[in-house]
């Protein structure tokens, strides 16, 4: 995974979207992310965008519990910082496209 984000760090954000690298990087670490933070045993991208200087990955996920529908969070890359995360469910409005 450090690896991942530290390729992020080479790649400028660019104004209309998240490049294909950093779409790359994002397909691959926020489903891992999602799918250990959350027990989920299913996950699949929605959509990837940037906001804030950041990119945002929506990751929808199944855990144990779930029957046939996707429960959604948001994941999180800080190419300054080198961090991978999801807002607070409280808080991840300010994330949303």
């Amino acid at each position: 995974m450090k690896k991942l984000l530290a390729a992020i760090l080479a790649v400028p954000l660019a104004a209309c979207g998240p490049s294909s690298e950093e779409k790359k990087i994002a397909e691959k670490e926020c489903p891992e992310f999602i799918k250990k933070n959350m027990s989920a045993v299913e996950t699949k991208i929605f959509d990837i965008y940037t906001k804030k200087g950041k990119v945002v990955a929506e990751v929808g996920y199944k855990d144990s519990y779930s029957d046939e529908s996707y429960s959604v969070r948001l994941c999180i890359l800080d190419s300054e910082k080198g961090t991978i995360s999801s807002p607070s469910p409280l808080n991840d409005s300010e994330w949303r496209k």
